[in-house]
């Protein structure tokens, strides 16, 4: 049973993401669920339904005054995140924000006022707390070589024009910053390019009803020789999560990068083992060799125990690492943004 005395989170918004860190948040030995905050008592209340000692809230301002909140799981619609999150970190709590954001400047302001405070400022990017992304880096050299090029893939079924994912003032971005942050973090995390970002091209598909970004492809290059190319969207046949990465001396892969199968809450399939596929050569499938990296926590869960560990042991070096990748995903968002237009 978690203690009374463990950290306390508040989830402000209450979308099928927001129930996903809520369920990390009550399995993590170390913090426990506080408070539920939205503009509406009566969705706060359903949504803490069933949730031991998560208090319904109406409103930021009240949540923010509650004592037992420490940090806030901000999984508000991107146009309002910053706006949010600067308000938390002013009321001293710790910020683990979901993404994406409204551009790089945004994540800036949010991060350096964190940071000013003595505070942590965290994307929700669930993948890289599992142990398979320590498992690459430090391994990059041996399995790879030289990392020379990325490509990523993901796109899910989603043809709800309800949702908000479809409505360009509250998602601006659409499908690339929302699927798309995903395969900007991996080129972020693996192919970590030397040189600066110097090339960017994208096309992309809009919804003609709602004219949301559906669907995006591109290609980021950087002056140290690096390329990524990548694509993302919804309105798909099924959910697809690939990842490939080239180097002089071989190649690593992933079909399941963002949520794994073993432990994910969003798959749970323990019989598939988690691992990437390293090849090299001319060599057919039968000789590839399959890297199990396991983990015994579910990755969301890793997520809430790292923000809790940063922002108990207050670790700098450690907090503004996680800022500045948020700030270089952010800033690949941008620039293939600022490409389809």
């Amino acid at each position: 049973m978690t203690s009374p005395n463990a950290f306390g989170f508040s989830i402000l918004g209450t979308g099928m993401i927001a129930n996903v860190v809520a369920d990390a948040v009550e399995a993590a030995p170390s913090a426990r669920l506080a408070a539920v905050a939205s503009r509406s008592l009566e969705r706060a209340r359903a949504f803490a339904e069933g949730r031991t000692g998560a208090k319904p809230i109406e409103g930021l301002e009240a949540m923010l005054a509650e004592p037992a909140v420490q940090a806030v799981y901000i999984a508000v619609p991107t146009a309002h995140k910053e706006e949010a999150a600067l308000a938390a970190i002013a009321a001293g709590k710790h910020v683990l924000v979901d993404k994406p954001y409204v551009d790089a400047q945004s994540v800036t302001r949010m991060s350096g006022a964190a940071a000013a405070a003595d505070l942590v400022f965290m994307d929700a990017t669930h993948f890289v707390h599992h142990p398979r992304r320590d498992r690459i880096r430090a391994e990059t050299t041996a399995l790879v070589g030289r990392p020379s090029a990325l490509h990523t893939v993901f796109y899910i079924s989603l043809a709800d024009r309800k949702n908000i994912r479809f409505d360009p003032t509250l998602e601006p971005m659409g499908a690339l910053g929302d699927v798309g942050w995903y395969c900007m973090r991996a080129l972020v995390e693996y192919l970590r390019p030397e040189g600066a970002l110097i090339q960017a091209n994208a096309s992309g598909r809009r919804d003609p009803e709602t004219g949301a970004l559906t669907h995006c492809s591109g290609l980021l290059a950087f002056d140290s020789g690096e390329t990524a190319t990548f694509g993302c969207g919804f309105q798909t046949g099924g959910m697809t999560d690939l990842v490939s990465l080239f180097g002089d001396k071989g190649v690593v892969q992933m079909n399941d990068f963002v949520m794994n199968w073993t432990n994910s809450f969003a798959r749970e399939n323990p019989d598939i083992p988690t691992g990437f596929t390293q090849r090299g050569g001319a060599q057919n499938p039968k000789t590839f060799a399959f890297v199990e990296t396991p983990s015994k926590t579910p990755q969301q869960v890793l997520m809430v125990e790292t923000f809790r560990r940063l922002a108990e042991d207050g670790n700098s070096g450690e907090r503004a690492a996680f800022a500045k990748a948020s700030l270089d995903t952010q800033r690949c968002l941008d620039a293939a943004w600022a490409a389809l237009s």
